[in-house]
C-alpha cells in the first residue's frame, strides 16, 4: 500500500518555473517553493500585518508574491503563509 506522503506528483504552469519539472512529493514542492520564498527575501516584517479572508497574518506569515512566478501563481501582490497551499493546489497533477 502506498503512503500519502510518497505518492510523486507533477507541476504545471507558474509552480513548474520555481520548482522544476521532476516529478516530487507534495512536501518536497512544498520545501522548494519555501527556498524560493526565503531566497528572495519574500517575508514580511516583524511588526506588519495583512488581513485576508477574516485572518489576520503577522510578519513573517506574509508573503510578498514579488517575483513573476510567485505573482503568475498566486495571482495577488501578498498572500498569507496558509493561503499558500490553495494556491499551490491549482498547479499539482498526480504523477
Amino acid at each position: 500500500m502506498v503512503r500519502a506522503t510518497d505518492i510523486k506528483y507533477k507541476t504545471t504552469g507558474p509552480l513548474q518555473d520555481i520548482v522544476g519539472k521532476k516529478a516530487m512529493t507534495r512536501g518536497q514542492i512544498v520545501k522548494k517553493v519555501w527556498a524560493h520564498i526565503k531566497k528572495g527575501k519574500m517575508q514580511g516584517d516583524p511588526g506588519e500585518t495583512y488581513k485576508s479572508k477574516g485572518r489576520t497574518f503577522k510578519g513573517g506569515q506574509i508573503i510578498y508574491c514579488e517575483s513573476d512566478e510567485m505573482y503568475d501563481m498566486c495571482g495577488k501582490d501578498k498572500i498569507g503563509m496558509t493561503e499558500l497551499a490553495t494556491y499551490m493546489e491549482k498547479y499539482i497533477k498526480r504523477a
